[in-house]
């Protein structure tokens, strides 16, 4: 499969955490945006013309900050000039409280950002919304004929206890999602909270920007908690941070993990085509000058080959928990080496020629990866 990633980088506010490439739901740069991308769209599509996507993902930022009148122009020069699959999984990101999207742009998946259903921890993320409104919003989306929704959450929140990640995530499943991306908090350097739990700044803020985080036990309990309640609730783990009930995993996010082929439009977006991931640009403003003057170098790129791409290939499958990696596809005598170590340490298992993350392996996920890097 092939899929096409368009980013969106406007937000209505930053997120605490947050290390996307965004920019202001106001800032001037969003009058000029659609001229940018349909110009990178004209400079890209002679070589697609042959390619049936597979997937559509819309992310960011925030899609659903886009007017109906924006969304439309998006879809249509989208439709315009590139081929899409009958039965393609066409996906929009959308925040809690915004407007519904049409259902009429085609759009047949959602991913909506719920993140946790604590009030008092939403506003120490700095987010825009409420728990209130991610249930008014999804029962908004599934009354506007949307089958296909995910939502989004968080673990190991700053103040938060593992009584009040289990509340959260009853209440998700209570709702009734098709389908659930549970993420454990990282602190980015340039974000906000990494200024305050990496760079230790503006110490007296520690509190008022959502006290300690977690211990290590805490989030292990918050984990190992989830991943019982999501199996007894009947969602299936296909992958390291996403479950979902029978037939309806992420299309889009499958092609990543296989290390399949896609194209990335917009400001930080990737795209992988030919064994070359790169990128035009990292920040907004950036994007904008570059495709206003026709530049569409590369800012950034790599090429995978040999076996830097294997290993890549090995370490994505690693992520899916219930099928794993092929035991060939594991690199040389150093890397088995390796493998054996942390099968030793039960991190890793075998069986069937496959490579596959341990129950505590998924625990320590990161550690693995780092091992095998």
């Amino acid at each position: 499969m092939t899929g096409l990633y368009v980013h969106i980088p406007f937000c209505s506010v930053k997120c605490h955490y947050c290390d996307f490439v965004t920019a202001p739901a106001d800032s001037p740069l969003r009058a000029g945006f659609f001229g940018a991308l349909e110009a990178e769209i004209r400079h890209v599509r002679p070589a697609f013309e042959r390619t049936v996507f597979d997937t559509l993902y819309v992310g960011g930022g925030t899609p659903s900050v886009l007017s109906n009148k924006e969304i439309e122009r998006l879809f249509e020069t989208l439709r315009r000039d590139f081929r899409f699959h009958p039965n393609a999984e066409i996906t929009m990101e959308v925040n809690p409280g915004d407007a519904v999207p049409l259902r009429q742009f085609g759009i047949n998946r959602i991913s909506l950002g719920a993140q946790t259903f604590h009030d008092a921890t939403l506003k120490r993320l700095n987010r825009s919304h409420t728990a209130a409104h991610t249930v008014s919003t999804f029962h908004a989306l599934r009354e506007a004929g949307f089958g296909n929704i995910s939502l989004d959450l968080m673990l190991s929140l700053p103040g938060e206890t593992p009584a009040d990640a289990r509340a959260s995530l009853e209440r998700a499943v209570g709702l009734g999602p098709d389908h659930l991306s549970l993420y454990e908090l990282v602190i980015e350097e340039k974000t906000h909270f990494g200024a305050i739990y990496l760079r230790g700044a503006a110490g007296a803020r520690h509190q008022s920007s959502g006290g300690p985080l977690p211990s290590e036990q805490d989030s292990q309990d918050m984990l190992l908690s989830a991943r019982r309640f999501l199996k007894e609730n009947g969602f299936h783990q296909y992958e390291l941070l996403s479950w979902c009930r029978p037939g309806f995993e992420s299309r889009h996010n499958l092609i990543y993990w296989a290390n399949g082929e896609y194209l990335g439009l917009g400001p930080g977006a990737w795209s992988y085509f030919g064994g070359r991931r790169s990128r035009r640009a990292a920040r907004v403003d950036a994007y904008a000058d570059k495709m206003g003057r026709g530049d569409f170098s590369a800012e950034e790129e790599e090429t995978l080959a040999g076996e830097k791409k294997e290993i890549e290939s090995f370490l994505l499958a690693l992520r899916r928990v219930d099928v794993g990696a092929r035991r060939q596809s594991s690199g040389g005598p150093l890397r088995q080496t390796q493998i054996a170590d942390l099968i030793g340490k039960g991190l890793l298992e075998e069986a069937d020629d496959r490579i596959r993350l341990t129950e505590r392996g998924i625990l320590f996920a990161e550690t693995v990866f780092r091992e095998l890097c």
